[in-house]
């Protein structure tokens, strides 16, 4: 009898279990002579959802939303050029441009001709350059937390923007540069739960050091934040802490966009309150 209870409670625990998605398909997309590792989930007639991470991560920052995205999307992510399991060549630049064309190499190999993209963080300067490049047609846009990098119209605000690049840049080129990471990333992830956040602060120690000292260098490049207007929807999900002059740079650059400011979450929403995250991209999505 005691042996039957227990089973009948196994069996309502796991009915009662969120359903969790199987491994993705691992592949590679080749991109001047290195790869570039991505994953694909869901039915590979849906319709298709690129996810890209932001600065020193990896795809498996979006692992609370792929299993939610895949039931009615191709659901794909990647690790960028440098990071992950993705080639790290030492003699290129690390822009916003080798990005985007990254994002266009998976696309391709993963026979995509159109897609909906999510970027959190660096995924947004990442994302607006696949825009200008046009080569990959773009049907919706997620930004999580994005960050915006324009120069700010203030001249005051602009000297303290271009103050900070400047002493961050020194640390992500002296010996510490790991160091400057951490401190930097324990500043934005106050709310991010500890055993998420540990994962997180954990995959610093893979930084190397050129593909975050290029990367960082390449953030405020002028071709990246010259004057642009795109038709096409976009969701923004932001942290309070995050939001100042977001509004105004989407208006400007996104007409048809919708802004969402949450004072509950960090940089990282998609890990502080993944259920509303889904819940919003479901929503935009439909």
């Amino acid at each position: 009898m005691v042996r039957l209870l227990r089973s009948f409670v196994l069996v309502l625990v796991l009915l009662a279990a969120p359903a969790l998605a199987k491994d993705g398909d691992s592949r590679y997309a080749g991109l001047d002579g290195f790869l570039i590792h991505y994953k694909s989930w869901g039915k590979a007639d849906a319709p298709p959802v690129i996810m890209v991470h932001g600065f020193t991560l990896d795809m498996t920052l979006w692992h609370n939303q792929v299993p939610v995205l895949a039931k009615t999307h191709r659901v794909i992510t990647l690790d960028s050029p440098g990071h992950g399991q993705s080639g790290r060549p030492g003699n290129v630049d690390y822009t916003m441009d080798l990005y985007a064309r990254a994002v266009e190499a998976v696309a391709k190999d993963a026979g995509v001709s159109h897609a909906v993209l999510v970027g959190h963080s660096m995924g947004l300067p990442v994302i607006h350059t696949v825009a200008r490049r046009g080569v990959l047609p773009i049907d919706k846009v997620v930004f999580v937390d994005g960050a915006i990098m324009a120069p700010h119209p203030d001249p005051k605000e602009r000297a303290a923007q271009e103050a900070f690049m400047a002493e961050m840049q020194a640390t992500l080129n002296g010996p510490d540069f790991r160091q400057g990471l951490a401190q930097l990333y324990r500043g934005i992830m106050v709310k991010v739960p500890a055993a998420e956040g540990k994962a997180l602060l954990g995959k610093l120690g893979n930084a190397d050091q050129h593909v975050v000292s290029s990367t960082f260098s390449h953030f405020t490049d002028p071709a990246v934040w010259a004057p642009a207007r795109y038709e096409f929807p976009v969701l923004g999900l932001y942290a309070k802490m995050s939001s100042k002059g977001v509004e105004e740079w989407l208006a400007a650059n996104y007409p048809r966009h919708t802004l969402k400011v949450w004072d509950d979450v960090d940089h990282f929403p998609q890990l502080d309150q993944p259920k509303r995250v889904n819940r919003e991209m479901v929503r935009f999505l439909r």
